[in-house]
């Protein structure tokens, strides 16, 4: 029987177990299915998660609107110059105020890096209540102490490592200054490019509304003509079908202009649907030889003031002078220690105290770290030669964007030049035939062949002067000579070259 019941139990206890465990089991399965995950997460696979609206309304989602844009929006009566649109545009872009962001925490990392030729002191306070009994008898003992406590460290030589970290962090805070000289330019840049395309767009437009009305007074003449039987159908047909091409090209080209009036918009940082227009025509005459500085001039302008290589240039020395930092991590150094300390016995007469004060020069020799220091060094050296390698790739890089911006210009230079006697030409021949066909001594064939000239010599000529302009801010923002004060012209106006002290930046401390 004893035997018996010594089964039955441990059956019974093997049962439990299992039922146990099994229950445990359906717990963690049904926890995959709690309601906090089911109402944070998409139902399923097939279905896309909706987010809950007040998580989109966070202050971090999108930078608020800048009260300077709607101001100049009153005062201009959102009639905008270059000025305007280019100063909406720097303000207004996320690109320039990341950099600008990224510049601050670099100066930031410079004044942490300098904190290092500062001592460091702290201050402390204390209460301890301790209550221990006296062995062998029943006596309890009751402490209670409190006091304060200071402390300073300061390291007095190491062999230049604070030196080098704070050298380090000066070339990375120059580094990211001049990247933030080059998103304005980039931005700049972007934003007169798409500017006079929609110059340039208007006056195509206004260029085919002058060919839609003479292609209108060409069929005019063609009727009249037909009217008194000097003229067959086929003349008035053949005009019918200019006239229809001539407005369906203007418009085409209205459409051109709101798509390209969008995307300028766009390139401020604002809807497209904003309502606005620009002051400015694109200009009649251009100085063509506003341009007359030689390549080798211009490449030696842009290896002087590109901001992004001379950033790089800055990256190097920063390099440089992280390898310093590490080596010194490897070197003995000098430290001086020192302390103070008072502790109030609570309950005693008098309430007595004692002081404890120490001060130490302490002087560490790292003996062995399992080589980390001498791969650090290895590897810093490598990036070394990695940053001056990739400044170098870059400084090729600038030379051929300039060879080839500056042979754009030359290009676009000689093509208004072209497209301005292309349009003389044409203009003339028009004219000719027009009145040849009034006349009656001349063929509709020879007066639409001459209109449809005309209209493409015009259209010629303002894309060749568009692109003249669109060349000369390229070669700008090549050379490294492209601001917001004189934008398109060869004016430095923004000052890339490497400072020490603050970096290209008059906004950060030294």
């Amino acid at each position: 029987m004893q035997i018996r019941s010594i089964h039955y139990y441990y059956r019974r206890y093997v049962q439990s177990t299992v039922l146990m465990l099994s229950t445990f089991s359906v717990f963690l399965t049904g926890c995959s299915t709690l309601p906090g995950i089911r109402s944070n997460t998409s139902p399923a696979p097939d279905v896309p998660w909706k987010p809950v609206p007040q998580e989109l309304t966070s202050e971090y989602a999108l930078p608020p609107t800048s009260t300077a844009i709607a101001s100049l929006f009153e005062e201009k009566g959102r009639n905008l110059t270059l000025a305007d649109i280019l100063d909406i545009a720097l303000q207004n872009s996320s690109v320039t105020r990341a950099a600008w962001f990224q510049a601050q925490g670099a100066a930031a990392n410079l004044g942490s890096a300098r904190s290092l030729f500062f001592p460091t002191v702290s201050a402390s306070g204390n209460f301890t209540r301790n209550k221990y009994s006296i062995v062998g008898t029943p006596v309890n003992v009751l402490d209670t102490t409190y006091g304060m406590a200071g402390s300073i460290n300061y390291i007095l030589f190491n062999f230049g490592g604070r030196v080098s970290q704070a050298d380090e962090a000066k070339y990375a805070m120059v580094a990211a200054n001049l990247s933030q000289n080059t998103a304005i330019q980039n931005v700049i840049l972007q934003t007169e490019s798409v500017y006079y395309q929609y110059l340039a767009a208007r006056s195509l437009l206004a260029a085919e509304e002058a060919s839609f009305k003479e292609a209108k007074e060409s069929l005019d003449a063609a009727e009249a003509r037909h009217n008194s039987g000097v003229a067959t159908i086929a003349d008035v047909l053949q005009a019918k079908t200019a006239f229809s091409q001539a407005k369906l090209a203007r418009d085409n080209t209205q459409g051109q202009v709101e798509t390209i009036r969008g995307g300028l918009a766009a390139s401020m940082g604002l809807p497209a649907n904003i309502q606005f227009d620009v002051t400015d025509l694109l200009p009649e005459s251009i100085p063509v030889d506003a341009a007359s500085e030689t390549v080798d001039g211009l490449i030696k302008e842009a290896e002087a003031k590109r901001p992004d290589l001379a950033a790089a240039r800055a990256q190097v020395m920063s390099s440089g002078y992280h390898v310093h930092s590490v080596l010194a991590q490897g070197m003995p150094s000098l430290a001086l220690n020192g302390s103070a300390s008072r502790t109030y016995l609570y309950g005693i007469a008098g309430a007595p105290y004692y002081d404890n004060y120490s001060a130490a020069v302490v002087l560490e020799f790292p003996l062995f770290s399992g080589f980390s220091t001498s791969y650090n060094v290895l590897a810093a050296k490598n990036y070394t030669k990695t940053a001056r390698e990739q400044a170098e790739s870059l400084r090729q890089a600038v030379i051929l964007e300039v060879w080839n911006s500056y042979y754009a210009l030359k290009t676009a230079t000689q093509a208004v030049k072209t497209s301005e006697d292309l349009l003389a030409s044409a203009q003339q021949s028009e004219d000719v035939a027009l009145a040849r066909y009034k006349a009656g001594v001349g063929s509709i064939i020879d007066l639409l062949t001459a209109q449809s000239a005309l209209a493409s010599a015009r259209a010629q000529e303002i894309q060749a002067r568009a692109n003249w302009f669109i060349s000369m801010a390229q070669l700008g923002h090549d050379t490294g000579m492209l601001g917001p004060e004189a934008p398109g012209l060869n004016v430095p106006v923004i000052k890339s070259g490497m400072d020490t002290e603050n970096g290209g930046n008059n906004n950060n401390e030294k």
